[in-house]
């Protein structure tokens, strides 16, 4: 019985080899007594042979061998290719010698599709393997604004993120009252193209068949909702800017005292490194709504500006027990921006901007744009460079300084006292509005225009205000600015200075979006509802 049981084994494996044997492609009827070979296997010539993209109709080259693993040099049958829903269609193959190829096959739908080649005069002999399609994608630059000549950067993908080189295809403007135009990307996956829509609605980027992309055309003006409309003071109002930009929280916070702005006037480029925001306090006390947006905004770290009679011991000692506190103070204003600017650095082809310790608004009016460029802001005393800002000049490798105000803020003794030692320029106009004209007319770019633009209230000195605090909008803003890549414009609470009249009437074609800061007796009603109507076009 024990040997009968053993023979019947040795059977039965001996059956599972032989359909074993007649399961693996291209050996199924395969007969080797004669000596002769079959089609066994393939493989694809390149990677990009073995993935495609929807829609495009191509040339997949394969080397196909044989049982002996060598080059094919039979004859083929025909090429199938079969999708996931089982829909197949047989394609033209041709070649020789193992080195063949299948002509103009196009692949509507992404997904993985299984190719068989089968041998010519052994049908049933075949080599398989497996063609992945992808999606084409776009990722697209700049948007579309109506009846504006807008110059759009797009890139072409695969599904995957890598780039298609040297494509065709077409952006179809026909829905916006546009011409359809062409284009070839380049080795990047990039292409460029310019279009003026006078109509609303959607250009489509065409590939192969497909729309890959679609940019909705826009406004060419629009006035976002204010922030911190209903806000009561420079506490509020800090924070609504903070959750307007921040929506995603902040590592790193920069907290100043509520009432009082020449230390944080320097803020603005170290908030823009540190993507932090700025958040206020009173001096003695830490405010409890300044506390807990620090929790809201899961803050790890806080930095504060100023000594300890900007902002007091007791404020960073009770937040020592929660976060990692930093303090950036020197004995002068002009000597915390200094410590300020070791914290930003710069690369000496950049430039140092340098505004007067009491001449708040011209500080103010390049916060943003020097947070931009990563240059720092330095202050000095009307007659005289202080001794922390020269040292600051030459620890920063300073080339290139530009003053900010006219001689009445910044005496032409400091500026002859500057150039001996740098590329000095003056940028100053015949009151604070005027200078930030001259400001925005020396760093607006027309072609890539910065935006948005906030419209903050200019009462930024303790001077301005009869009653109360100043209003910390705009320092507050800077930050938001520099973050969104916009910039912040001060104005009077009901009228629009003649100067900064003329900037925006004059750059109006390149302001696209705009918000208002602050509550209405930071900017009234009246005068948002001017700017609107001036700036629509």
């Amino acid at each position: 019985m024990g040997k009968k049981r053993r023979t019947h084994a040795v059977l039965s494996v001996l059956v599972i080899m032989v359909l074993i044997i007649g399961m693996i492609p291209g050996l199924a009827s395969a007969d080797t007594s004669d000596g002769s070979t079959w089609l066994a296997w393939l493989s694809f010539a390149t990677s990009a042979d073995s993935t495609l993209i929807a829609g495009e109709t191509d040339n997949i080259n394969v080397q196909l061998w044989d049982n002996n693993s060598n080059p094919f040099s039979g004859s083929v049958a025909s090429a199938t290719i079969t999708g996931s829903d089982g829909v197949s269609k047989i394609y033209q193959i041709s070649g020789n010698s193992g080195d063949y190829t299948i002509s103009n096959v196009t692949l509507e739908t992404a997904g993985d599709y299984q190719l068989v080649i089968r041998q010519g005069a052994i049908g049933t002999a075949f080599a398989s393997g497996t063609i992945t399609v992808l999606d084409a994608k776009t990722l697209i630059t700049d948007p579309l604004y109506i009846n504006t000549n807008n110059t759009v950067r797009v890139k072409v993908t695969d599904a995957d993120g890598n780039p298609l080189m040297r494509k065709s295809g077409t952006v179809d403007g026909s829905l916006v009252g546009a011409s359809t135009v062409s284009y070839t990307t380049l080795s990047d996956g990039t292409f460029t193209f310019s279009m003026t829509p006078t109509l609303y609605g959607n250009v489509n980027i065409d590939y192969a068949g497909h729309i890959i992309g679609t940019i909705p055309v826009q406004p060419a003006y629009s006035q976002s909702t204010r922030i911190g409309g209903t806000s009561s003071d420079n506490v509020s109002l800090a924070i609504s800017v903070a959750q307007s930009g921040w929506t995603a929280g902040a590592q790193n916070v920069i907290l100043t005292r509520d009432d009082q702005f020449s230390d944080a006037l320097a803020a603005a480029p170290l908030s823009k490194k540190l993507d932090a925001p700025i958040l206020m306090t009173s001096s003695s006390k830490l405010d409890d709504r300044t506390l807990t947006e620090l929790q809201s905004l899961g803050a790890k770290n806080v930095y504060i500006i100023g000594g300890t009679v900007a902002v007091s011991q007791g404020i960073q000692d009770s937040l020592s027990g929660e976060f990692t506190v930093t303090r950036i103070a020197g004995q002068q204003a002009y000597d915390t921006a200094a410590q300020i600017s070791a914290n930003v650095g710069i690369d000496p082809t950049q430039t140092v901007y340098i505004a007067n310790a009491y001449a708040i608004p011209d500080a103010i009016a390049i916060s943003a744009f020097a947070a931009e460029q990563g240059s720092p802001i330095l202050l000095t005393e009307q007659n005289s460079v202080p001794a922390s800002t020269a040292q600051a000049l030459a620890n920063l490798k300073a080339g290139n300084v530009i003053l900010l105000g006219g001689t009445a803020v910044i005496d032409s003794s400091v500026e002859n006292e500057l150039s001996s030692k740098y590329h000095v320029k003056r940028w100053g106009g015949f009151d604070r509005y005027d200078t930030e004209n001259i400001i925005f007319q020396n760093l607006f770019n027309t072609d890539t225009p910065q935006s948005p633009i906030y419209f903050t209230s200019g009462l930024v000195r303790q001077d301005d205000v009869s009653s109360g605090e100043p209003k910390a909008d705009a320092l507050v803003t800077a930050a938001l600015a520099a973050k969104q890549g916009g910039f912040v414009v001060m104005l009077p609470q009901n009228s629009l200075p003649s100067s900064l009249n003329y900037f925006l009437l004059f750059n109006k074609g390149y302001i696209k979006q705009t918000s208002v800061i602050g509550n209405n007796n930071s900017i009234s009603l009246d005068l948002e509802s001017q700017l609107k109507q001036m700036l629509v076009h």
